[in-house]
């Protein structure tokens, strides 16, 4: 029994080693299958994180670009949106062939010459004396070839020598003379023109001024005239010149050689025919240049004008950048109508150098036969003389040169010469009187666009000596509607009477004499304080203008400076303060003494002080006239005998002040809301203090 327990407890211990190895042999795998896994996951964790960074990264440089991108649309959209008006009109010029324009503009041009018939005479004459001149030397030197050199008649070489030096000196001398004349004359023709350009628009509508910009009427007096003038300079005397020397050329070789002649001239077909080629090509493209440069001017113009603003806002690279946008497409331009320039220009030269060379063929062949009486200085000649011919052919193409760009500054100046006025003196209006300022409005329709009005079937009567206020918010008519009493704007319906007198049918210059109009935005023109006040009665006497002065309450400022009436007020009043300028000009609308005054919120720019005392001034100068007030202040209301309410362009409540605050309608809401409310808040106020 003994062995058998110690048999088995030597089993027991056997298996529980063998239970212990087990173990922990199941603990070193479970570890490193828990290294293994950690590794595996450590590894796939790695990867992703890498995977996530890279695409991290992508995403940022995805959001950067669209960043950038979405930067760069708002930067160029920033810089469309200023000049791509000026863009879009320069990229919409299409070359145009105006073959029939240019001639209708040429002879415009030649209404101005007759005028001065007497200096086309003289040069005709000089240009004649000088072709002649010009074909002298030529001559003489053949024939010292042929007589003094050929035949050793030296005794002929000084009287030929005196003739050519004499011949020379003519020719400096009538050279000189016509070009004098026809820039004489050139100046004359194009201060006419200037004279006629800046009349007509004296004479245009409002409605002209509202769609032309000023740059580009500037452009078209100073840059497209300029064009003209250098044309107008040379024209003539070139065409004259050409004409005379070919036709003096031909006379002199013809009984020389016929066949050698008709070489000669055998050329000058293929010569007229690439100028007119190079005319037609570049002729609408240097049209488009001028129109561009009329815009760029005006796009120039505005963008001075506006610097303060473009300055605050910190605009200027933009544009800079839209000025470098047009301009790109000018220089475009300019570089095709060079291009085709290049091509045809030398052309002309050409074709004459290989007419000499014909000439010299047919000269050598002809003085190889036999008993020829071809000589040596007849070839000469020939070639002499085809020679002096390149000098007017070369000339001719230049004036044809200058003429395509001078029919495009020509063309824009006539196009606003041309321009139709929408108001102008019926053929039966009369210098009318207006006695009493009764002015009837009967179903007045107007609008600045065409089935867009702007006023609908107004109707209303101001009686003499009656004060309109005029009250309405903004974009209700109020100035359009004033506008159309001294024919600014023709109605497009309805008609408007002033002592029963339908406006149309007084002389512009009549009607406006007799009606004063102060608008809301303020203009001085650079001159003295006296000039601006005196601008609408060139003759008045000082006392008329002291009297308007002191009416528009600015004399007393006026008076202490140092040159007082002739103080220099500077560009567009500059050294002035708003409310100064507002009271000059209402002297400058009372010194005419009109029998209806016009005021478009005149006191818009003055100080409450100030306001008191125009008021108080207005008060006592529209007590004999009939008044109309654009009003936005109670102060002018206050003291109007009836108010005129318009709403989207119709009178909406017409009365005076107790009748329309008895309608309970748009005017007792705009008194209570503003008049009412503003008092009530002074009043608090005061009593507060």
């Amino acid at each position: 029994m003994h062995d058998l327990a110690v048999s088995i407890d030597g089993s027991i211990a056997k298996v529980e080693n063998s239970l212990q190895r087990l173990c922990r042999g199941i603990t070193r795998g479970t570890s490193k299958i828990r290294e293994y896994t950690a590794k595996l996951i450590s590894e796939h964790i790695e990867k992703i994180r890498i995977q996530l960074v890279n695409k991290l990264h992508a995403l940022v440089r995805y959001l950067l670009k669209l960043y950038i991108n979405s930067r760069c649309i708002h930067y160029f959209k920033t810089i469309m949106s200023i000049a791509k008006p000026l863009l879009d009109y320069a990229k919409s010029l299409k070359p145009q062939k105006g073959f029939t324009q240019s001639f209708s503009a040429f002879k415009r041009l030649m209404q101005y010459h007759r005028r001065y018939y007497w200096f086309i005479v003289a040069i005709v004459i000089l240009a004649l004396i000088r072709s002649i001149l010009f074909a002298v030397e030529p001559l003489y030197t053949t024939l010292i070839i042929n007589n003094v050199i050929g035949e050793n008649k030296t005794n002929l070489l000084w009287s030929y020598l005196l003739v050519i030096i004499l011949a020379g000196i003519g020719y400096a001398i009538s050279n000189f003379i016509l070009i004098f004349v026809h820039g004489v004359m050139s100046q004359y023709i194009v201060r006419d023109i200037r004279t006629e350009y800046y009349r007509s628009l004296q004479s245009k509508s409002f409605s002209f001024y509202d769609s032309v910009g000023v740059g580009d009427l500037t452009s078209r007096a100073t840059v497209d005239l300029q064009l003209v003038d250098q044309f107008l300079r040379t024209w003539l005397g070139t065409i004259l010149n050409a004409v005379f020397t070919t036709i003096v050329i031909i006379v002199i070789i013809y009984p020389i050689s016929l066949i050698m002649t008709l070489i000669s001239m055998a050329t000058m077909p293929l010569i007229f025919y690439f100028t007119t080629r190079l005319w037609l090509d570049t002729m609408p493209l240097f049209r488009n240049m001028q129109l561009i440069i009329g815009r760029l001017s005006s796009y120039i113009q505005q963008n001075i004008v506006g610097m303060k603003t473009v300055r605050i806002f910190r605009r200027e690279k933009d544009l800079v950048e839209g000025f470098k946008q047009v301009e790109q497409i000018y220089v475009n331009t300019a570089i095709t109508a060079g291009k085709i320039q290049s091509i045809y220009m030398p052309l002309g030269p050409a074709i004459l150098t290989l007419g000499i060379a014909l000439v010299y063929v047919y000269a050598g062949y002809s003085i190889s036969i036999p008993g020829s009486t071809l000589t040596i200085g007849a070839i000469i000649l020939f070639a002499r003389y085809m020679l002096r011919l390149t000098f007017p052919i070369r000339d001719l193409s230049q004036t044809l040169g200058t003429w395509i760009t001078a029919y495009a500054g020509l063309e824009r100046i006539l196009q606003m010469e041309d321009a139709p006025r929408t108001v102008e003196d019926l053929p039966d209006a009369k210098d009318i009187k207006i006695e009493k300022g009764k002015l009837e409005l009967e179903n007045v329709t107007f609008g600045y666009v065409k089935d867009r009005p702007v006023l609908n079937n107004v109707t209303f009567t101001v009686q003499p000596g009656e004060k309109i206020a005029v009250l309405g918010a903004t974009g209700s008519g109020k100035s359009s509607l004033i506008y159309l009493i001294p024919r600014f704007y023709d109605a497009q319906a309805g008609s408007i009477r002033i002592d029963g007198t339908d406006i149309r049918q007084f002389k512009l210059a009549s009607l406006r004499q007799q009606i004063g109009v102060v608008l809301q935005d303020v203009f001085l023109f650079s001159g003295t304080i006296k000039e601006n006040i005196a601008f609408g009665k060139p003759d008045a006497s000082i006392d008329e203008i002291v009297q308007a002065a002191k009416a528009a309450k600015i004399h007393d400022f006026i008076e202490p400076l140092p040159r007082g009436y002739d103080t220099l007020v500077g560009e567009r009043g500059v050294t002035l303060s708003g409310g100064q300028k507002q009271r000059i000009t209402i002297a400058r609308a009372l010194v005419t003494n009109p029998r209806i005054l016009i005021m478009d919120d005149s006191l818009s720019f003055v100080d409450a002080k100030t306001e008191q005392e125009i008021q108080s001034a207005i008060e006592e100068a529209t007590r004999t006239r009939t008044t109309l007030i654009i009003a936005q202040r109670f102060s002018t209301i206050k003291t109007a005998d009836k108010i005129l309410v318009l709403e989207n362009g119709s009178i909406a409540e017409f009365g005076t002040h107790d009748e329309l605050i008895a309608k309970n309608g748009i005017y007792k809401k705009v008194y209570e809301t503003q008049f009412v409310q503003k008092a009530s808040t002074i009043l608090e106020e005061t009593g507060d203090a």
